[in-house]
């Protein structure tokens, strides 16, 4: 049994608890799903579920043994596997095939239950055949699954998914789907964090946090049935909302004024040039064995004021692509240029990756956001410098007096996609790149992202927004292309 007893838990110097009083028990074989909006301690209890964290007050017991007992907490934590949210940072070895061994050697198996379970694992999860890739150069989605398929290989008595499925294509989410029904076939009790409400669907029992606290358990068809709940617990929010039809406000048209020598831009009638992709190609270890081709001649354009949706499988280059437009990585052969034949300069092009944590480093918001503007010689003194990243916390709907002065890593992972994306409006791209921008948000943080790009696009930037989610874009974007075979395709 892992159980919650009356747990409670806050981080250093951030005032609130991140969970107070928290009850409840996983039985062997059943199926938990947790819900809750962004910020309400999901991540907090998979954390204390297996002792990376201890709580404050209360007890978390796995099977009768306290986790704050430092004699049983390496066995513990064996027992409670835990998929975090950024595949990156459980990522600790050079091959796909190291990677999910890692777990059971360090269990001390015998090498031949080793290379039993480490073969279980990758075709549970559609990895077989990526035994010798680099676990780095696979996309988003592959990396969820590695690390997914990385814990099963230790066969812990219960597994914590913190959105495992936020980064996969409809594939992949059925492969992730099929796992679970397996493991709770075997026995395994399953906690599943997840914003997806089709998911709970099929577990045993709802979980709801709000604000740290426990404020339903029970079916979830009693649950998913009353829509009022769905709505008060920030689970479910319509997208025709009254923010979807306001205009662009003050910070954002601020953050997206021109900010750059008008030479440097070549700006030709008022207009911005658009930016053109022709004949792109790149390869993944060019000129050695392993070449990979991603990218086969790709070529398109990106007006100002115009919404791109880019969807393609998992591994099919769409990331690769993002970072190729914004110059992050340099074509194998190809040109990014501004229809006007200008090269793109650095500051023209912002992107979001699919993990905001993975673009924070600053000790404070205020930090964060001034670094690119900073660098850039757009910020001559104290007063721009607070001028410009309070209008960049206002175009992302933060309160500058509330999050001046936070640690970035305090957050919860909307607030931390937002910081993320004023980090880059801040340098006043013409150009905005969002991968994957509502993985892992709730339903206010979806509509959050919705309301944004339309505001962009009446601030006449030109948006591209990579996505499995094909349905939650596609009406909205004005240029629908897919990615396949390493080329697009106009749908």
């Amino acid at each position: 049994m892992l159980s919650f007893e009356q747990v409670s838990y806050r981080y250093q110097d951030v005032a609130d608890a991140a969970l107070a009083n928290v009850t409840f028990s996983v039985a062997p074989g059943e199926h938990v799903v947790l819900l809750g909006s962004n910020g309400s301690g999901k991540s907090t209890l998979a954390r204390l579920a297996n002792g990376l964290l201890l709580p404050d007050k209360g007890s978390v017991r796995i099977n009768g043994l306290s986790t704050s007992a430092k004699e049983t907490i390496r066995t513990l934590r064996s027992q409670v596997g835990l998929i975090a949210q950024d595949p990156d940072n459980q990522i600790v070895s050079t091959t796909v095939l190291d990677e999910v061994a890692f777990g059971p050697e360090n269990l001390g198996l015998k090498r031949e239950e080793i290379i039993e379970r480490v073969n279980a694992a990758l075709q549970t999860l559609g990895l077989t055949g990526f035994e010798e890739r680099d676990p780095n150069a696979l996309s988003g989605g592959e990396k969820q699954r590695l690390i997914i398929a990385s814990i099963l290989a230790m066969n812990p008595a219960y597994l914590v998914l913190d959105e495992p499925t936020s980064m996969l294509d409809q594939k992949g989410r059925i492969e992730v789907r099929d796992a679970i029904r397996q493991l709770n076939a075997r026995g395994h009790g399953i906690v599943h964090i997840t914003h997806d409400l089709s998911f709970a669907r099929e577990a045993d029992r709802a979980l709801v946090l709000q604000e740290g606290r426990l404020v339903f358990a029970g079916r979830p068809d009693a649950l998913l049935a009353n829509e009022a709940l769905l709505v008060a617990y920030g689970l479910k929010a319509p997208w025709d909302t009254q923010l979807m039809t306001e205009p662009a406000d003050d910070h954002l048209m601020k953050t997206l004024r021109p900010a750059t020598a008008p030479k440097r831009r070549k700006e030709r009638g008022g207009s911005f040039p658009s930016l053109c992709l022709s004949d792109v190609r790149f390869n993944y270890n060019a000129g050695a064995e392993n070449e990979r081709e991603v990218l086969k001649g790709v070529s398109f354009t990106i007006a100002p004021g115009s919404f791109t949706l880019i969807t393609g499988d998992s591994g099919s280059g769409k990331s690769t692509l993002l970072r190729v437009l914004s110059g992050l990585l340099e074509p194998s052969s190809g040109a990014v240029t501004f229809s006007n034949g200008d090269r793109v300069f650095p500051s023209a092009v912002g992107i979001v990756f699919q993990h905001p944590e993975s673009q924070l480093f600053a000790q404070t918001v205020e930090d964060e956001i001034a670094f690119g503007p900073s660098n850039l010689g757009l910020l001559p003194n104290k007063e721009a410098r607070a001028d410009v990243v309070r209008e960049a916390l206002g175009a992302v709907g933060l309160d500058p007096k509330m999050f001046f002065h936070r640690s970035p890593f305090s957050l919860s992972g909307g607030e931390m996609r937002r910081v993320a994306i004023a980090s880059i409006l801040a340098t006043r791209p013409p150009f905005l790149l969002l991968d994957e921008p509502t993985a892992g948000l709730d339903a206010k943080g979806r509509a959050f992202i919705h309301t944004f790009i339309e505001r962009l696009i009446t601030a006449t930037a030109g948006v591209v927004v990579v996505s499995h989610d094909v349905e939650e874009f596609r009406l909205h974007a004005q240029t629908h292309l897919k990615l396949q075979g390493g080329q697009l395709w106009r749908l």
